[in-house]
């Protein structure tokens, strides 16, 4: 249930998410979908730190890339006009159903508020046959008999804030199979190392504004891996982790946009499965009146 207004605020705005406040900030959360709204009286409205961040693609199901992270939006003493602002929260990505190589591993949703859009991450590439997907940052590129690469980022730019997003590692081919890292908002996902080791996801970026307490955000997905080598690790900001022959992979961490790691193969139909996306967040922080 939403808190109206706090110590600061009070007849001044109210919202949906989570009220809380340190130091002489008041913070509405957003981890599920609801409204912000600026009262009428706000004279020329109100100015505040906003943070979105984008659902987390899926790691791929067999062999394949990690999944991109949510794109991430960050903007300081940023002018909301008065009125009432839907915010909707991404989901992350579902985690992809074992050997299937008929699809890729889906995107995250996107996350939307204030007129602007943080993108879903991209899936992780499927087994053997196409490339990551492209997302706020991109799904990492899968095990195949050819070069398979990372999507690109997506995320669109707004005047006055800052966009985050990367592209996913590349892929080699040959044995062992071996997946690349997905994106992740503060750099890119690492390639796969041939014959060595599943490509790191790529790092999220730090963020204060929920308690002033620095958070990472945006973290990849890690590659998956058969026949040798190891698996990925997911990157900081939630990013799951990449698995071998005998676990499923790690799902990104809810609230943070990770990219959820890509799994290996066990030689079974039923096979491991990919880790999900974490699901988005949006953090409105004001400060004292």
């Amino acid at each position: 249930m939403g808190v109206h207004g706090g110590p600061f605020w009070a007849g001044v705005v109210s919202g949906g998410g989570v009220y809380t406040h340190y130091d002489n900030y008041a913070v509405y959360t957003f981890t599920g979908s609801g409204d912000f709204t600026v009262r009428r009286g706000a004279q020329g409205g109100i100015t505040a730190d906003i943070l979105m961040v984008g659902g987390g693609g899926a790691g791929g199901g067999v062999n394949d890339g990690g999944g991109g992270a949510g794109g991430v939006i960050v903007g300081s003493n940023s002018n909301i006009s008065a009125g009432s602002y839907s915010i909707v929260i991404g989901a992350g990505a579902p985690r992809q159903r074992g050997h299937v190589q008929s699809a890729d591993a889906e995107n995250g949703a996107d996350t939307t508020a204030f007129s602007m859009i943080a993108k879903g991450g991209g899936g992780g590439s499927r087994h053997g046959v196409t490339d990551g997907r492209a997302g706020g940052s991109g799904g990492g590129g899968g095990h195949a008999w050819q070069d398979q690469y990372g999507g690109a980022s997506n995320q669109a730019s707004y005047t006055g804030f800052t966009s985050y997003g990367n592209s996913g590692g590349d892929s080699g081919f040959g044995s062992p199979y071996l997946g690349a890292g997905g994106g992740g908002a503060g750099a890119v996902g690492d390639d796969a190392t041939e014959d060595t080791s599943g490509g790191d996801g790529g790092v999220g970026i730090s963020n204060v504004y929920r308690t002033g307490a620095a958070v990472f955000y945006g973290g990849g997905g890690g590659g998956g891996t058969q026949g040798g080598g190891s698996a990925g690790a997911g990157g900081n900001g939630g990013g799951g982790a990449g698995t071998t022959t005998s676990t499923n992979a790690t799902s990104g961490t809810a609230n943070t946009g990770g990219g959820g790691g890509g799994a290996g193969y066990n030689g079974s139909t039923t096979n491991l499965i990919g880790g999900g996306g974490g699901s988005g967040i949006v953090v409105v922080r004001l400060g004292a009146l």
